[in-house]
């Protein structure tokens, strides 16, 4: 039985550390509040020009005046954007230096790249998923197929015939197809390109169906020169009210990206939270939503918790399609 000078004792230690408790919090109060004194800096692992770096200045420049400082973009490319969030790992955790970051960088990476020089479900902080690109697959008119139904049924009857094209091994494109070929249990041949060839590709009839993004397959569908099966996403297009989403033909989970927002392990919660109702606010706001709509990205502000899950749940999955289909990064 404890003594009363032990009981004692074992009070004063937990009135102490209630008290540092109390002073931490306000102590994180307090510099959420004095933040930002400075400018805010988001370094991105794509070059000069790409749309991530286009969104992310457009972004920038609406989150700036609520932020009340200026928000600098600076561009470090490289293949899964290593070198951008190595960078970002290194810095101060004082919400001063962060992110935008892809599905691909945060959750298909650590199975294509596995030596990283960080953890991406442990070393940042997640500030939140604030939208999702729409991936869209489409076929060449000649093929005799008019759904992603007579897809699946040329695929399973001649198997391997099919061809696809990507602008190179390890991109979405890959990626996505390589996942729609396991969860529809079918086999259709993966031709890598470089770049825009792969658009070229399909429009000629060299390979039969491509899944890309919605914006630069817009005009093509409008001209017939290709013709659209299904949709990523959970919900149909504005741009394309009459193409289904994979969701809606039975083969959930196909053709998403999603983009958010990470910041140096260790950022105070108090700062997470201020960027994350921000970013919302910025990215949220009418002219962001004219510019992304439109050209297939949806709008689908989250929280830090739910980014963290989302990383979490997605590394096992796309682990497997990896290593299924044998994927090595260009």
């Amino acid at each position: 039985m404890p003594t009363p000078s032990f009981c004692k004792f074992r009070r004063r230690l937990l009135r102490a550390a209630a008290l540092s408790t109390m002073s931490l919090a306000a102590g994180g109060r307090a510099f959420a509040q004095a933040w930002p004194v400075r400018p805010v800096r988001f370094i991105l692992g794509v070059a000069p020009g790409s749309v991530p770096d286009i969104a992310t200045r457009q972004i920038a420049e609406r989150l700036a005046p609520l932020l009340g400082q200026p928000v600098i973009v600076e561009n470090r490319p490289s293949a899964g954007g290593i070198v951008a969030l190595e960078a970002l790992k290194a810095s101060a955790p004082d919400g001063y230096t962060l992110s935008f970051v892809h599905s691909g960088n945060m959750s298909v990476a650590p199975s294509l790249f596995p030596r990283l020089p960080y953890d991406t479900a442990k070393d940042f902080e997640p500030v939140g998923i604030f939208w999702r690109g729409i991936q869209l697959l489409v076929a060449h008119p000649s093929l005799k197929a008019t759904t992603l139904g007579d897809v699946v049924a040329l695929a399973k009857a001649k198997p391997g015939q099919l061809r696809y094209s990507s602008p190179g091994n390890g991109t979405p494109t890959h990626l996505g197809m390589e996942q729609l070929k396991f969860v529809a249990g079918i086999d259709i041949q993966h031709i890598p390109y470089k770049g825009p060839a792969a658009h070229l590709a399909v429009l000629s009839g060299e390979v039969d169906l491509l899944l890309e993004g919605v914006e630069p397959l817009l005009q093509h569908l409008r001209a017939g020169r290709l013709r659209p099966l299904a949709l990523g996403g959970s919900r149909r297009l504005s741009v394309l009210p009459d193409v289904p989403t994979f969701d809606e033909l039975g083969v959930s989970g196909i053709g998403s990206t999603w983009l958010g927002v990470v910041a140096p392990l260790g950022t105070p919660p108090p700062v997470i939270a201020r960027l994350n109702r921000d970013l919302a606010s910025a990215i949220g706001s009418p002219e962001i939503r004219a510019i992304f709509e439109p050209s297939g990205r949806l709008i689908t502000p989250g929280s830090p918790e739910e980014m963290a899950a989302t990383i979490r749940d997605e590394i096992p999955r796309w682990r497997e399609i990896v290593l299924r289909a044998q994927i090595k990064p260009d």
